[in-house]
């Protein structure tokens, strides 16, 4: 009995950590977007992720190696669905905030997207600061004159 329970267990495993298999995550929610922001998560020597504003270029913020540990599992999750589609693992992600609260990472080439407001307060706050200096560099960029 306990082998018939390790074979299940071991094909489940299998099954679910193919390449070639992916989530097809329900419709996004039908709520509106407050703010938002198209990111580029560019990686750096040793391990560092510097995230981007798309639109401006600028940098928002530097996770060097070891840090940004719950960023890097999102990031990972974002770039499989693209590898599983056979599209390129770059380009820009968006971040939003909705009218009804929660804090959604999206991939525009795929559909993909994630409520990051259940991974806990501390997790959504990492992305909501990210949102916040995006906003903030869209705003000063908008002031400048050519």
């Amino acid at each position: 009995m306990v082998w018939v329970v390790l074979a299940l267990a071991l094909l489940w495993a299998w099954g679910v950590s193919r390449e070639d298999a992916y989530y097809a995550p329900p419709p996004q929610q039908a709520s509106l977007p407050v703010s938002s922001s198209d990111l580029l998560f560019i990686d750096g020597p040793r391990g560092r992720i510097d995230v981007l504003n798309a639109r401006t270029q600028a940098t928002l913020a530097v996770y060097e190696s070891g840090e940004g540990s719950f960023l890097r599992g999102v990031l990972r999750s974002l770039v499989r669905e693209r590898r599983v589609r056979d599209l390129d693992p770059g380009g820009a992600f968006s971040l939003a905030l909705l009218d009804n609260g929660s804090l959604v990472i999206s991939d525009p080439d795929t559909g993909y997207w994630m409520a990051l407001e259940a991974f806990g307060l501390d997790n959504r706050k990492l992305f909501a600061d990210i949102l916040e200096q995006a906003v903030a560099n869209d705003i000063a960029a908008a002031g400048k004159t050519p």
